[in-house]
């Protein structure tokens, strides 16, 4: 009899060690990999204590700082993880989860949520039955859905520019012959148009390296500010970014420029060029 009661213990210790103690391999290694990220490790100098755990079919990821406790989780079905009632709040844990499956295809830490971050109205566009993912936002909701075995596509940053009726204030403040400037961030793409009385500037930096897409948004701004024909000359003139400072006729182009508390600005990690216009009228 104790020797058949034995044989049980024996067979169930092999059965659980077998099935992972009801473990889950998939979210075992997002568990780990959010634990190991860099915004988790980052975050726990300043006493914010993130971690993840995984059960077979529930990806759980807590969140602490002084006496404040939050917890999301993600069930999976089928392939698919999936929260459907996040919030605002809820978007640095869920970041973390979209990162680390982004690692398990390759992407590097981080890589998919700056992506996200650049386009998200983009991202909104994506379908669970092409892309992987499905995201919807409404007012302070968040739905998530992620099929695991597909690779969500990142949105390629070059392919984004600034267009003319992206710069709609530095249009109002000619129409009404004002001075002003306009300033933001699309995409990989930070710029500061500036109308002053002598001259306009363009100050366009991109992130790490100016690429085609820079370019084609200082032709945008030119085009807003002189209209088309200037634009075309100055494209003319310029036909690419020249190395350090160079002026032709009004133009003046500054690759390389500097600005002051650069690392504290929109413009930190960027390669920047600097348009000066002299001398020229707003187009009316």
């Amino acid at each position: 009899m104790k020797r058949k009661i034995l044989s049980i213990v024996v067979l169930l210790v092999l059965v659980i060690g077998l099935t992972g103690c009801g473990s889950n391999k998939k979210l075992d290694d997002l568990a780990k990999k959010i634990n190991n990220s860099k915004t988790v490790k980052n975050y726990k100098e300043y006493d914010y204590i993130i971690k993840a755990s995984a059960s077979k079919d529930t990806l759980t990821i807590t969140s602490k700082v002084e006496k404040n406790t939050s917890k999301v989780e993600f069930k999976l079905k089928d392939n698919i993880l999936t929260n459907e009632n996040l919030t605002t709040n809820d978007l640095v844990l869920a970041m973390l989860m979209m990162n680390a499956v982004g690692q398990t295809y390759g992407y590097k830490d981080g890589e998919i949520s700056q992506n996200m971050n650049a386009f998200p109205e983009e991202y909104q566009k994506y379908s669970l039955k092409e892309e992987g993912l499905e995201l919807k936002t409404s007012d302070e909701k968040i739905s998530i859905k992620i099929d695991l075995s597909k690779k969500i596509p990142l949105i390629d940053m070059n392919s984004f520019y600034l267009k003319p009726e992206d710069f709609d204030i530095i249009s109002d403040l000619i129409k009404e012959n004002k001075y002003g400037n306009q300033s933001g961030k699309l995409g990989n793409i930070s710029y500061d148009v500036f109308i002053n009385e002598n001259e306009n500037t363009i100050q366009i930096g991109q992130d790490e390296k100016l690429e085609d897409s820079a370019y084609k948004s200082i032709l945008s701004a030119l085009e807003v500010m002189y209209g088309k024909e200037t634009s075309n000359r100055f494209q003319e003139l310029y036909p690419k970014f020249v190395e350090g400072k160079k002026t032709v006729e009004e133009f003046t182009i500054e690759k390389d420029y500097k600005i002051e508390d650069q690392d504290d600005s929109m413009f930190k990690d960027t390669e920047i060029v600097l348009v000066t216009i002299k001398n020229m009228k707003e187009n009316k």
